[in-house]
């Protein structure tokens, strides 16, 4: 359920196309939520949906991000910048997309622009970097180099690479689920927001 909230934000965004990266053991049966009517658009404005199966996705975010980029470019050669998005993230929302890709659209010196959280109320100066992170095509030789369980974030701190960080507006939007912990929360989130969505007067 986690990953089709993630999948659901993003069909709705401006992007051409999503790359699904999943383990080979991986039953899919989440994925039929793309079809329900919890989407508001067609099916037909639905960027395309590809699903990515990497065989050494256990072995790190890295294997999964190569995968996953790989394919993007095999159907899309010319592709210009790609969007890295945590499945385990699953408030992030369409607007935080379009944002991402309107930012570096705008300014096409940057190589990356990330999400970011305040940490401490000293806004950028003291924000972490994290995905959703939109990084343009100066960076995908870097991409399919990263190794074991490194992610986009380890390249943000790069000299070579210029970014800029957009701070989240609420932090439950980039809320990561990791533990069984984090699950339950997750999970009172989920039931509040369709509480509210469904009582609403």
């Amino acid at each position: 359920m986690l990953g089709s909230m993630a999948i659901r934000a993003l069909s709705l965004s401006p992007l051409d196309s999503i790359a699904v990266v999943v383990h080979p053991d991986d039953p899919l049966d989440w994925l039929p939520a793309l079809g329900n009517s919890a989407f508001s658009a067609s099916p037909s404005a639905w960027p395309s949906i590809q699903v990515v199966t990497c065989t050494e996705a256990s072995q790190g975010m890295s294997f999964s991000i190569r995968c996953g980029l790989k394919a993007l470019i095999d159907d899309n050669p010319k592709l210009d910048a790609v969007v890295v998005v945590l499945a385990d993230q699953p408030f992030i929302t369409t607007g935080m997309i379009a944002e991402l890709i309107g930012y570096l659209s705008e300014r096409p010196e940057l190589d990356y622009v990330a999400t970011a959280t305040d940490v401490g109320g000293e806004g950028e100066q003291n924000a972490i970097l994290m995905p959703p992170a939109i990084l343009s095509r100066s960076m995908f030789e870097v991409l399919l180099q990263l190794e074991g369980d490194a992610g986009a974030r380890k390249l943000f701190g790069l000299p070579q690479f210029r970014g800029a960080a957009l701070l989240a507006a609420d932090r439950t939007t980039v809320f990561d689920v990791d533990t069984p912990a984090d699950m339950v929360l997750a999970t009172k989130q989920i039931l509040g927001q369709t509480y509210i969505r469904e009582h609403r007067f």
